[in-house]
């Protein structure tokens, strides 16, 4: 279930002049269907957004953006993440189709594999090189799965806290706390932030602005790293497709097939 409707909808409500908590109370069932991830980015957010006041369905607006837009990346990466994982599984189930498609057609690779220890101990190792090649794909495809926290959760958070009238230093303060269960707090992003702070008091630029490109700018960086990931998760598969999953495919498919030609021609 997609997080960003409903989330519009309660900006929709708060802008119309619902109170925050009879809104929340409408779209409750909704709320606790989000996926657990947005749910708890959400619930962090109206937490501060309603301790520090200032115009929440402006608030609740901008997170129904940001959830859109992860959403629709997800989706394509998912997209691009089937085909890898799709190969992987129709590769891996090729030798057992092979054999009992030579089966079907009087070539008897069961029969052989049976009643001769070469074929036996053919398909055993053939077995095992497909086991260790699976767990190896499987490792590949665990490792190229992505984060599915928000990277410009924090600065949006201090962001929200600016809009709400707070001072930077109580904004970041409070975002940070809230923040402590994601791993989104970092010198790098605090060195980010206290940068930005200087360049509004030294030049007088815009903080918000500021802080609400540089969100944008984590959430790029993230998605073509993500990106560039799946593209050569591709190349990845290869190694065991190509060292393990062919091997096993000829010890046990075609060499049982060639031993019970070679057996039955004697």
């Amino acid at each position: 279930m997609s997080a960003d409707p409903v989330i519009l909808e309660l900006a929709g409500l708060l802008k119309a002049g619902i109170p925050a908590n009879l809104a929340r109370a409408g779209l409750s069932e909704r709320l606790v269907n989000m996926p657990a991830v947005q749910k708890s980015q959400f619930e962090i957010i109206w937490s501060l957004a309603n301790k520090n006041g200032g115009a929440i369905g402006e608030i609740m607006m901008s997170l129904s953006d940001s959830f859109k837009s992860a959403d629709r990346h997800r989706n394509e990466i998912e997209l691009a993440f089937a085909g890898p994982k799709a190969t992987a599984r129709v590769v891996s189930l090729l030798p057992i189709a092979c054999v009992l498609l030579a089966q079907v057609f009087g070539l008897n690779p069961l029969g052989a594999i049976v009643s001769k220890p070469l074929a036996f101990i053919s398909v055993v190792l053939g077995v095992i090189l497909l086991v260790v090649g699976r767990v190896w794909t499987r490792s590949i495809l665990e490792k190229a799965k992505f984060d599915e926290v928000d990277p410009g959760l924090l600065i949006d958070a201090v962001r929200f806290g600016l809009t709400s009238g707070l001072p930077f230093s109580k904004s970041l303060n409070l975002a940070v706390e809230a923040l402590a269960e994601f791993d989104l707090v970092d010198e790098q992003s605090l060195g980010r932030l206290s940068a930005m702070a200087e360049m509004n008091r030294d030049r007088g630029a815009s903080l918000g602005a500021l802080l609400e490109s540089e969100a944008q700018i984590k959430r790029e960086t993230q998605r073509n790293l993500e990106a560039t990931a799946v593209a050569k998760l591709s190349v990845k598969l290869m190694l065991p497709l190509g060292l393990l999953t062919l091997p096993a495919f000829i010890l046990c498919a075609v060499a049982p097939i060639a031993i019970g030609l070679l057996s039955s021609n004697k």
